[in-house]
């Protein structure tokens, strides 16, 4: 099969549409972007842990047709403010925050990619009054053991370095004849990395959460999403036989990022299951 590929390089200074619109009041500062003035909220939850927001706009920005969408960069990533800790029970209060900034009367969907996928998990285990509905893609094994944390010494880092991420998608060709053809293309996009205490620490003191056993208690509509492709960190089907309310959609041909490998087709099932659910 030939292997077609296709690069997207995301850069700041390049997406103007993209500027930050603003803070979210407490310390640490978190920087964030809102789509729409809807009164149903979206917060999308981005990857790493140690990322920021930008690797998945513009695809997700789709999601404001039934609500608003709001990015924010975790603690220590993008331009959010550096703190002294990165423990995930810290990255909860965060979004809480965000969550009572934006929709304080309402509740809210969470969407979560890799990291932020477990991040949406745990905030609704501890805060399911807040949340509305749960979308997971990109889900790995939970590592939470329900063990004692001891804080380690990290170091704080103001630096970064761009990382390639990689995902497998298919261009459907419509030949002069009426033929079609599909092709199997590479996507690539440029992820800015923030390594050290904010993507150490968090995944670390992970081991501190509870027992994936505990995540039953989750009873709010979710969404689970996974690529056809064998993906050794996967693990759609394991939370599918934890979550009572959850249904799972397989993207053709993805692997660890379905929403990179056919963004349309993520998005329109994103937001069928929004407007079910709202």
């Amino acid at each position: 099969m030939r292997f077609q590929i296709i690069t997207l390089l995301f850069f700041t200074c390049t997406f103007q549409a993209f500027c930050q619109d603003g803070f979210v009041k407490g310390i640490p500062q978190l920087a964030y972007w809102k789509l729409g003035d809807k009164s149903q909220v979206v917060i999308v939850l981005h990857g790493g842990p140690g990322v920021q927001h930008e690797y998945l706009r513009p695809e997700l920005d789709s999601l404001n047709k039934y609500c608003s969408v709001v990015y924010y960069d975790q603690r220590g990533c993008g331009r959010s403010q550096q703190d002294t800790t990165y423990v995930w029970q810290e990255h909860v209060k965060d979004l809480k925050r965000v969550i009572k900034t934006f929709s304080p009367k309402r509740k809210v969907f969470l969407i979560g990619s890799s990291w932020g996928s477990t991040l949406a998990m745990i905030y609704t285990y501890k805060h399911p009054q807040d949340v509305k509905g749960v979308i997971l893609t990109g889900t790995y094994h939970w590592e939470g053991r329900n063990e004692v944390y001891h804080k380690k010494a990290y170091r704080p880092t103001v630096k970064s370095h761009k990382q390639v991420q990689t995902e497998f998608g298919t261009l459907i060709r419509h030949h002069t004849d009426g033929s079609t053809k599909e092709e199997t293309i590479m996507i690539f996009k440029e992820i800015e990395m923030y390594i050290e205490a904010p993507a150490f620490e968090t995944r670390d003191s992970f081991h501190s959460a509870p027992i994936v056993d505990s995540l039953r208690n989750i009873v709010v509509p979710t969404l689970l999403f996974n690529g056809s492709r064998t993906c050794q960190i996967d693990c759609a089907d394991e939370y599918m036989n934890i979550f009572p309310k959850a249904e799972l959609y397989t993207i053709k041909g993805a692997c660890h990022d379905p929403w990179m490998s056919d963004p349309a087709l993520f998005v329109s099932i994103c937001n069928r299951f929004i407007l079910k659910n709202k």
